[in-house]
């Protein structure tokens, strides 16, 4: 039987039998490729002979036939031949051009910028959801980012509302507009400073807003309470916290690179003996605070009195009248500026206070203890956490990914809004006030962003259609430069994910 139901007698022309069973056999396999090219309703022409004309494949024939040798297709239009010579040629199905989704995008573009890097990145949508995980719990020099763990502990031990008080006494009332010697009194106030100071940092974008304390005040609070005269000058005591002015963790050459101030709970100008065009930092903060108020003091009094001396540093008199005082701006406020600017020197007068505030002796070890036992209680993870000061300048300090953006988080709850608040914005302020400018990422990118030799960090949110926050952490032997085009390329990425709608 044929194709169709049809018989064949092969002994009216013997002469075309072979013919014939070629043609049928060429016919039954066009049929079959095309049936498996995906063709509906086809109809095949074999080229003109005095073999049978056609074979119907699958159905009747269309009611328009094609041209020899071509397919009708069963949409109605005409597809290029496919039998030539003999050989059969089959066309490939039609492609669709791949288009990855954003999350595959933003996981290929993550993958190759990390790759054969020591790093971690955790990234996380609005709703906590990992979208993309790097190396999140391997413990990493965290630098600055470090920082994020401070303010929490600040917020939660000393309070968003807690102020330093910067007083100043004398072992007796003032007569006369006498008093026989001041007291310059610290109490950690970590920003703390003089007029000139204040002005010089004003135009600064790094520190645009800082809400210093003006020492000021409290030279216009003692010309207001009529002191003229102090014969035996004016002291500085610190005695207020720990007196270990630099950690054994940090290398010795931060001196040299004014990294740091010398730490002291009684200092002016974070540390710096404001004497430009260029400032050394100062050997004795106590005593350099207490010299800056008698040149402020001296400032008020009338033509012709002996101008008032500093002196040695020394502890007030324990029964010493309060004859002025200054409070610095509320934490929350302090905390923001630290974050921001990433603030080496705020960051540790800060853990001192937290320590001194937890009924210890305001030591940076003490402090960093409350800040990892606040950590914990607020739910971070902190497995393979070092932390040996609050700055995170020491190469010792060991954080993760998950654990710093675990800090960031609690930014979302108001008691820790501050955290939030005070990240800088790429292109506008703090450390990314001069990056990203003219970019997708200005205005988008929020941060805390650090940095040392070898290291580079930052943790941050992303906003947009699909807002997302990250934490990214490097450490590698290279070039500033090179840290920095990885930390860009992170960016970038997690950026236009966040834009991806």
């Amino acid at each position: 039987m044929g194709p169709n139901g049809d018989s064949v007698d092969r002994s009216r022309s013997p002469s075309l039998a072979p013919v014939t069973r070629l043609m049928r056999t060429l016919t039954v396999v066009l049929g079959v490729l095309i049936l498996l090219g995906g063709g509906s309703v086809l109809v095949i022409h074999a080229s003109r002979s005095s073999a049978p004309a056609l074979a119907s494949v699958g159905a009747s024939s269309p009611a328009t036939p094609t041209t020899v040798g071509a397919v009708t297709a069963g949409d109605g239009t005409t597809a290029p031949p496919t039998s030539r010579l003999g050989t059969t040629t089959v066309p490939p199905p039609p492609t669709t051009p791949t288009t990855l989704s954003p999350l595959a995008t933003l996981t290929t573009g993550l993958d190759t910028a990390l790759a054969g890097t020591n790093s971690c990145l955790t990234v996380t949508d609005g709703g906590g959801r990992v979208l993309y995980q790097h190396q999140g719990d391997t413990p990493l020099t965290p630098a600055s980012t470090q920082k994020l763990l401070v303010a929490s502990a600040a917020l939660t031990t000393l309070g968003p509302n807690y102020r330093f008080v910067t007083k100043v006494v004398a072992p007796t009332p003032p007569v006369a507009g006498q008093v026989p010697a001041l007291w310059l009194v610290g109490g950690g106030d970590p920003l703390l400073a003089s007029p000139e100071f204040m002005a010089a940092n004003a135009a600064r974008a790094r520190q645009a807003g800082y809400p210093w304390t003006p020492l000021a005040g409290l030279s216009d609070a003692l010309a207001a309470a009529g002191i003229k005269s102090v014969p035996g000058g004016i002291r500085g005591d610190d005695s207020y916290e720990d007196r270990l002015r630099f950690l054994p963790v940090w290398p010795a050459i931060y001196q040299q690179q004014d990294q740091i101030g010398l730490l002291s709970a009684l200092s002016v100008n974070e540390g710096v003996q404001f004497t430009p065009p260029k400032s050394p930092l100062a050997p004795d903060p106590p005593a350099y605070a207490a010299s800056e108020l008698a040149r402020l003091l001296t400032a008020h009094q009338p033509a012709g009195t002996p101008p008032v001396a500093g002196g040695p540093d020394q502890a007030a008199p324990a029964a010493a009248v309060v004859v002025a005082s200054v409070p610095s701006a509320p934490v929350y406020q302090i905390v923001e500026a630290m974050l921001r600017a990433s603030d080496n020197w705020i960051a540790e007068l800060l853990v001192r206070a937290i320590d001194k505030a937890s009924g210890g002796a305001g030591t940076t070890a003490g402090g960093t203890a409350v800040v990892l036992h606040d950590a914990a209680a607020a739910g971070i993870p902190l497995n393979g956490v070092q932390m040996d000061d609050g700055s995170g300048l020491s190469h010792t300090d060991r954080a993760t990914c998950r654990e710093l953006l675990a800090a960031l988080d609690l930014g979302r709850q108001p008691p820790f809004a501050p955290i939030l608040a005070g990240l800088a914005v790429a292109g506008q302020t703090g450390t990314l006030a001069t990056r990203y400018q003219g970019t997708p990422l200005a205005g988008q990118l929020r941060a805390k962003t650090g940095s040392l030799d070898n290291a580079i960090g930052m943790v941050g949110t992303l906003s947009g259609p699909t807002p997302v926050q990250f934490a990214f952490l490097e450490n590698d032997a290279l070039s500033e430069t090179a840290l920095y085009a990885r930390e860009d390329a992170v960016a970038a990425a997690v950026g236009t994910y966040a834009r991806s709608g």
